[in-house]
């Protein structure tokens, strides 16, 4: 049984609360004020997450941790979502890793926030929603289970994806065991098939590299020969259809993540969720490191 823990992240003059589920030698962290995300996921202390130095202290969009992607998964075409007849300009991976999250209960059984519209959001994105975070912790087993909630009158079009930034002792030891149908760099155009072993490689004269994956199997694998690391990320099929693989050159990071739409999808017809009047749709998926 998972044990909470209530403490503070105290680094370069900012300080946010955070709460901690633990269970043995596992550690799982979640900080609410910066976007409702798990910010630390242990194992006898050693670090299976990932920060980006000053960057998760700012006031920028945190890169780093586990970013949750609402109510669109990267940045659409001209950065701008079109909803009956008007544009609203939104930010890559949109609006939910910007705002502080509410903590709803936060017991050993689970910790649960929420997030509901503002003044910001509805500038952005002009609907009625709730989204609630719900972390868990079983062992080396992490669960994440969004819900989303259109409390509004009009049906609410949106992705959701989850961006998590593993550590990397560095980009070669690092090894995918992922099955997905197609696998390219873009996500327009015709969609090559994925080859049996996917990789991810530094490509010549890039700055980071990334695989876009359509038709994943859960789970998507990776392990780290350099840290002895291995991490399982497991899912429903049915929900999260997409998968990405990202790197930067200059960090010591990888990321695997779980997605439901790509970054024009909320504008395009059958792309992307949309959900009733007063319907609610659960994303859950999970985490397990070794």
């Amino acid at each position: 049984m998972a044990k909470l823990n209530e403490g503070v992240y105290e680094k370069y003059g900012v300080s946010y609360k955070t709460l901690t589920l633990t269970d043995g030698d596992f550690a799982l962290t979640v900080t609410p004020e910066k976007g409702g995300m798990a910010t630390s996921f242990t194992k006898a202390g050693d670090e299976y997450l990932w920060l980006r130095d000053k960057n998760f202290e700012s006031t920028d969009r945190p890169r780093c941790g586990v970013p949750i992607l609402f109510p669109n998964c990267g940045k659409p075409d001209g950065g701008m979502h079109h909803f009956n007849g008007a544009d609203y300009p939104i930010e890559n991976h949109g609006l939910a890793d910007l705002l502080p999250w509410q903590v709803k209960s936060a017991t050993d059984e689970a910790i649960e926030l929420t997030l509901t519209p503002n003044g910001l959001t509805k500038f952005v994105y002009p609907f009625e929603f709730c989204l609630t975070m719900r972390y868990t912790l079983a062992g080396g087993k992490a669960g994440l289970a969004l819900t989303v909630e259109n409390k509004g009158d009009k049906a609410m079009p949106f992705s959701v994806g989850f961006h998590p930034y593993f550590a990397a002792s560095k980009l070669e030891n690092v090894n995918f065991d992922i099955k997905a149908a197609t696998c390219s760099e873009s996500a327009k155009g015709e969609q090559p098939a994925a080859p049996a072993q996917i990789t991810l490689t530094k490509k010549d004269g890039a700055a980071e590299s990334i695989r876009l994956l359509t038709g994943v199997k859960s789970p998507m694998v990776l392990t780290d020969s350099g840290s002895g690391h291995k991490v399982t990320v497991a899912f429903d099929e049915a929900v999260f259809g997409n998968g990405v693989l990202w790197q930067q050159n200059a960090e010591t990071f990888v990321c695997m993540e779980p997605w439901n739409g790509w970054a024009n999808s909320v504008n395009e017809d059958g792309k992307h969720e949309t959900l009733a009047p007063g319907a609610s749709k659960v994303f859950a998926w999970s985490i397990t490191i070794e």
